[in-house]
Formats: C-alpha cells, structure tokens, sequence
C-alpha cells in the first residue's frame, strides 16, 4: 500500500476501533466523523466531531499505543489514509502542515483541558 492512499467509507462504518493498533491517519477531504468511546455502562460518548479539513488518528501513529478512541463515519466521507511514510514525508516536505498539526493538537488539549475542568466542577457541586 502506498504512503497516501484515498478511501471511500459509507456512513454508519467504523474506520477503527479503540484498542485497535495500527500506524497510520486520516485526513478527511469530505464529510463527517465521529470520534466515540464508551463509558463504564457501555454507552457510547461523542469525544469529538470532525469534518473536512479535519485530521484524527493521529496520536497512535506518533507513540504506536493502541487507538483510545473509535472512529464512525457519520456520513459517506471521502479522506486520505496516511502511513507512517507518508506522515515523515509530510512533516519533512511540507512544514506548514506541521506547523498546522501542531496547532491542532494544541486546540484538542485545550479543549479537553476545559471539558475536564467543566466536568470536575460538576462533580463536586453535585456532591453538596
């Protein structure tokens, strides 16, 4: 398989599963992407919803742990899938991405950063 290679997925398909380990991401060139986990009764929780432009997968390519979360595909999506090849080669040829990826990141933590604080507030103000 090449280092970038374009899919077709239909909506309702998972693209992975967590505790999948694989070593490659996805760009989405068009659609929408839901990011899913389960909580301890098995009920699914929206992590995130991604759409064109979007990247995710990422962060099991970069330190090759298992994937924590699962990925549906919300509608029929068009994305490119990128090996861990095509991941240096990007990084390497086209530093904007990087930087743009970078950035990405930075805004996911930031917003976990907050959904976490929102959360921790609601467990204690339900605790009283």
């Amino acid at each position: 398989m090449s280092a970038i290679t374009k899919q077709i997925i239909k909506a309702g398909t998972y693209i992975f599963h967590e505790g999948d380990v694989e070593s490659h991401f996805y760009i989405i060139e068009d659609g929408e992407v839901h990011i899913v986990t389960k909580d301890k009764a098995g009920q699914s929780i929206i992590v995130a919803k991604l759409y064109t432009g979007d990247s995710f997968g990422e962060f099991a390519l970069i330190d090759r742990t298992p994937r924590t979360a699962s990925a549906l595909a919300k509608t029929d999506i068009s994305v490119m899938r990128v090996s861990e090849e095509g991941y240096q080669t990007m990084l390497t040829e086209l530093p904007i991405w990087a930087s743009c990826m970078l950035k990405s990141f930075s805004s996911r933590i930031l917003t976990m950063n907050s959904t976490l604080k929102s959360l921790t507030e609601a467990i204690k103000q339900s605790r009283y």
